[in-house]
């Protein structure tokens, strides 16, 4: 992904063994795209040639940077394992993974190809407008779908943590060893784990979470339909994590659809998983926005 020149042969070479049926596939345009976060993205435009006829489509590459070029190091073998899993479920809606280099032989990298969608993030949208429209009920219930998806339904390359407890001690456990590992033993660190463990909300089944959910991760196609990006995070977990990572995130970044009217997000949010409100309310997403900090503060303190 790397070599621009290289890519439009490389590519169609690639996408040539995947497509016996086809006579003849060229690769028209090539070029990177912005945005990623810790990854390479690259768009390309591809035309199919078979029997006299020509059907034309853009597909998505993502990929792994060059060495030392990633913010984060994530795993594409893992994010390919959920992208398939959900492709193959049609559950969530989701651009669809069509193939991927497991090597690296063929497109320089690592690399996922899958459907363009055209249209821009969610987050575009809602910084250009004052009144957010049904877009907060509509995230929420997007949020939701996602949480519907149980384990028994994922691949087995993901973690299947043993319990609920299990899942929850090792996020608090994480506050613990970063301030064991700091060259700056922090006490505030050991007493928000203590607090963590003594103020333990009620259990939910576990459930796929997202782990990066945000306004720039969903898409909105040109009919106005949302699609969900950038899975390299997905985990089995509480579903919470998600609501919680949502709310300190989008608390940072803006906007915070949540905030604008919390009651009104949970009770689509609850409707959507038939989840009960002693079990999400905003008390227990307060819990795991705190529980989530340590996505943010830990590699910060990794780096001091």
């Amino acid at each position: 992904m790397h070599e621009i020149d290289l890519m439009p042969a490389r590519l169609a070479a690639f996408l040539q063994q995947h497509r016996d049926d086809v006579e003849l596939i060229e690769v028209t345009d090539y070029e990177t795209m912005a945005g990623g976060y810790s990854r390479s993205m690259a768009k390309a435009r591809v035309r199919y040639t078979s029997d006299g006829v020509v059907l034309e489509e853009t597909l998505v590459l993502r990929g792994d940077p060059p060495p030392g070029h990633s913010m984060l190091d994530t795993d594409r073998d893992h994010e390919w394992a959920v992208l398939r899993s959900l492709t193959e479920l049609g559950i969530i809606p989701i651009p669809p993974a069509r193939y991927y280099d497991a090597t690296g032989e063929h497109l320089g990298t690592k690399a996922i190809v899958m459907d363009h969608v055209t249209g821009g993030s969610l987050q575009s949208l809602i910084e250009e407008v004052s009144d957010y429209g049904d877009h907060p009920t509509r995230l929420a219930e997007l949020w939701g779908q996602i949480h519907c998806i149980t384990p028994d339904q994922l691949p087995d390359a993901m973690a299947h943590p043993p319990s609920w407890e299990a899942r929850i001690d090792h996020l608090i456990q994480l506050w613990l060893d970063a301030e064991t590992s700091s060259i700056n033993s922090d006490p505030t660190w050991r007493y928000i784990a203590a607090w963590l463990e003594a103020n333990k909300p009620p259990p939910l089944p576990l459930r796929l979470t997202h782990g990066d959910p945000q306004a720039p991760n969903v898409m909105i196609d040109h009919e106005g339909n949302y699609l969900v990006v950038d899975w390299e995070f997905a985990s089995i977990g509480d579903p919470r994590e998600d609501l919680g990572w949502y709310n300190i995130y989008s608390t940072a970044a803006g906007p915070n659809l949540y905030e604008a009217d919390p009651e009104a997000f949970l009770a689509a949010y609850r409707a959507a998983t038939g989840f009960s409100e002693v079990e999400v309310n905003q008390l227990t997403v307060g819990y795991f926005t705190i529980l989530s900090a340590m996505k943010i503060l830990g590699p910060i303190n990794a780096q001091l």
